[in-house]
C-alpha cells in the first residue's frame, strides 16, 4: 500500500512583488499563495491533493479543452486537473503522513520553545511591589492634580508680547508683584516661610536694581518683552510643584529646611519635565491653549535677566 498523501503548501518567493494581486493559475480566484509549485486558491489546491491522493483519472465530457473559472471549476474536473499541471503544480511536492506528522510536530515544538523563551523573559521582568504600585498611583494622582493640561490658567497671566518693547518700569512693578504673590502662597505653610520669603523678594529687589541702572535702554527693554508673561508663568508652574511635593509620601514629614532644599534644588527640573507634556517635535514647539500660548525658543530669550550665582543663595 502506498503511503497516504496530504498536501503542503509555501510561501511566495523572495522575488514575488507582494503589490501585485494574487490569482489563481486555475481558476483565476484569489490565491493564497504557493501549492505545490504554483499559485493557487485554496479550492484548487485541495482538488490537486485530493486528485493525486486518489491517483483519479477523469474524462472531459466535453471537448477536452473546457475553460476553468471560479464559477465552473466543479463541472469538470479532468479540465481542472489539466490546468492544474500546466501551471506547474507537481505531485512531488505532496507530502506524506509521516512527512506531515513530522512538519506538524517540528512547528508544535517551535511554538513551545517559543512560549518557553517568553516566559522566561516575562519572569526575569522586575514585578512592583503593592508598596511601589501604591507610590506610583499616588505620584501620577498628585500629578494630574497640580497639572492643568487645558492650561486654562494661562489667561490669568500678563500678556505675552512678542513684537514691540515694553514699558520696563511697569513690567518691573508687575513682575514685583506677581513673584511675591507666588512666593507667598508657595511657602505659606513653612515655619521658615518668612526667611524665605524675605531671600526671594531680596532676589527679585537685586534685579529691580540692577535693571533701573542708567545703562538701560529701550533696546533692551525690546528684549526683554516677554519678561512679564514668563514672570507668572515661572511663578504659576513653582506653585504647582510645591503643591505636587506636598502630595508625595513622606514630603511633609521633612524639616522645612530640606523641604525647601528639595525644591530648590529639583523645581526646575520638574518644570523642564512637565513641559515636554506641552511640546511639538514637529516644530519644536510648546503649545498651551490658545495660539498666544504658543512659545518658541525665542520666546525664552526675549525674558531671560542674568542673575548671578550668588543671589539665589539662601
Amino acid at each position: 500500500m502506498e503511503p497516504t498523501v496530504v498536501s503542503t503548501s509555501t510561501l511566495a518567493n523572495d522575488e514575488f512583488d507582494r503589490n501585485v494581486p494574487r490569482i489563481c493559475g486555475v481558476c483565476g480566484d484569489k490565491a493564497t499563495g504557493f501549492h505545490f509549485n504554483a499559485m493557487t486558491c485554496e479550492g484548487c489546491k485541495g482538488f490537486f491533493r485530493r486528485s493525486m491522493k486518489r491517483k483519479a483519472s477523469f474524462t472531459c465530457p466535453f471537448n477536452g479543452s473546457c475553460t476553468i473559472t471560479k464559477d465552473n471549476r466543479r463541472h469538470c474536473q479532468a479540465c481542472r486537473l489539466k490546468r492544474c499541471v500546466d501551471i506547474g503544480m507537481m505531485k512531488e511536492f505532496i507530502l506524506t503522513d509521516e512527512e506531515v506528522q513530522r512538519k506538524k510536530d517540528l512547528i508544535q515544538r517551535r511554538k513551545d520553545e517559543e512560549a518557553q523563551r517568553e516566559a522566561e523573559r516575562e519572569a526575569r521582568r522586575p514585578k512592583l511591589t503593592d508598596e511601589q504600585s501604591q507610590t506610583i498611583a499616588t505620584l501620577v494622582e498628585a500629578h494630574h492634580k497640580t497639572y492643568d493640561d487645558s492650561y486654562s490658567d494661562f489667561c490669568r497671566f500678563r500678556p505675552p508680547v512678542r513684537d514691540g518693547p515694553v514699558t520696563r518700569s511697569a513690567s518691573r512693578a508687575a513682575s514685583l508683584h506677581s513673584l511675591s504673590d507666588a512666593s507667598s502662597d508657595s511657602f505659606s505653610h513653612s515655619p521658615e516661610s518668612v526667611d524665605t520669603k524675605m531671600n526671594f523678594n531680596n532676589l527679585l529687589l537685586m534685579y529691580h536694581e540692577q535693571g533701573s541702572s542708567p545703562d538701560s535702554s529701550e533696546e533692551e527693554g525690546s528684549s526683554l518683552s516677554m519678561l512679564p508673561h514668563l514672570a507668572d508663568l515661572v511663578s504659576y508652574s513653582i506653585q504647582k510643584v510645591i503643591g505636587f511635593a506636598k502630595m508625595i509620601p513622606g514630603f511633609r514629614e521633612l524639616t522645612a529646611e530640606d523641604q525647601i532644599a528639595l525644591l530648590k534644588s529639583s523645581a526646575i527640573e520638574v518644570i523642564m519635565l512637565r513641559s515636554n507634556q506641552s511640546f511639538n517635535l514637529e516644530d519644536m514647539s510648546w503649545s498651551c491653549g490658545a495660539p498666544d500660548f504658543k512659545y518658541q525658543i525665542s520666546d525664552v530669550t526675549k525674558g531671560y535677566v542674568h542673575v548671578h550665582p550668588s543671589c539665589l543663595e539662601v
